[in-house]
């Protein structure tokens, strides 16, 4: 296992080495220009100089080393430093990733604080839709084509069928303008300092986290009652039966264990896709995330901003694709890595 582990992760620092080259080429070659949102007022002579000093008319090469650096070396460490309080070199002279548009602040700096409004809304949605989707398939699949199969089967393809951005205004109307339960939008400056402020928080959560939920929860229920079908009509299950074992043990010892391999890769794969789906939901909703983060960086041409969050994403899907890999193993016994 710790061979397998060790070859997992080499694997993926090349595969995220790949990737950072092809989203640094990628948007190096779009159209834009740092200096293109400010007062038309300024002087050419002043934006040939700010492009300089940011380095934009470098060699690609070089700065594609250049970013590479300040992503795998300089952030990591800058993070260790905050973490654990030891300096380690030079901090003050360390070029860290800055913003075009956010007067040279950090990058990570943004992204840790808008990182908060996305793992509260995110975070609360799809651990949820995993705690209702789970138990909801495995029942549907144990009682295939009943009226509970049907019903939730119906739910399921229409969470499954309906975009968040449909389901996000429609949830608004109905929820917000027209019953008046909840705020129509975020209010990202709220701070929890009471029980009153908790209560306003979690009240403007719900619709945010409902959304994003009944879409996540369609797509595992409707995956784990096909796995459970699956095995259900396994031999194993035949035997297990036929040796007396009550029906509990035997759904829960051998058709749920079963079940639950194939679904902990959609749940482990899921957990990075969910912030990329969650883009739309912020901006329905005004949440100040990190999906909204790198929709108005993308509005402003904010090139660095889009680069790290697309490579936060890239690392999320390699990790936690290496964390359903293990899990593998602990579900089934019979799988060995060698």
């Amino acid at each position: 296992m710790g061979a397998y582990i060790i070859r997992r992760i080499l694997t993926g620092l090349l595969t995220l080495l790949f990737i950072s080259f092809v989203i640094f080429a990628l948007l190096d070659l779009a159209p834009g220009d740092p200096t293109a949102n400010l007062p038309q007022s300024i002087p050419q002579e002043v934006k040939a100089r700010i492009r300089e000093a940011l380095g934009v008319n470098d060699p690609f090469l070089m700065r594609y080393m250049k970013w590479g650096q300040q992503f795998l070396i300089v952030e990591p460490i800058n993070a260790i430093e905050k973490t654990t309080g030891i300096a380690i070199g030079d901090s003050e002279g360390r070029l860290r990733i800055t913003s075009w548009t956010s007067r040279g602040k950090p990058v990570v700096d943004i992204i840790i604080e808008r990182l908060p409004q996305t793992l509260y809304v995110v975070g609360m949605a799809y651990l949820l839709s995993v705690l209702i989707a789970v138990p909801l398939g495995i029942f549907a699949g144990y009682r295939q084509n009943s009226w509970f199969d049907q019903i939730s089967s119906v739910i399921a393809v229409i969470g499954f069928s309906l975009p968040t951005f449909f389901t996000g205004v429609l949830v608004i109307q109905i929820f917000a303008v027209w019953l008046g339960w909840f705020p129509t939008l975020y209010n990202t400056t709220l701070r929890v300092t009471s029980m009153e402020t908790l209560f306003q928080q979690l009240r403007q959560m719900i619709m945010p986290i409902m959304v994003l939920a009944f879409f996540q929860m369609a797509a595992i229920s409707r995956f784990t009652r096909s796995s459970v079908i699956e095995n259900m009509k396994a031999d194993y299950v035949r035997t297990a039966r036929s040796k007396g074992l009550r029906e509990r043990l035997v759904v829960v010892r051998h058709v749920v264990r079963n079940s639950l391999i194939p679904v902990v890769t959609l749940v482990a794969l899921g957990i990075p896709g969910i912030f990329g789906g969650a883009i739309v939901t912020e901006q329905i909703f005004n949440v100040n995330g990190i999906g909204q983060l790198l929709i108005t960086s993308l509005q402003s041409n904010d090139i660095p901003v889009v680069q790290t969050v697309l490579m936060i994403f890239a690392v999320l899907v390699v990790i936690f694709n290496l964390i359903a890999d293990i899990l593998y193993g602990v579900l089934d016994p019979r799988i060995r890595y060698s």
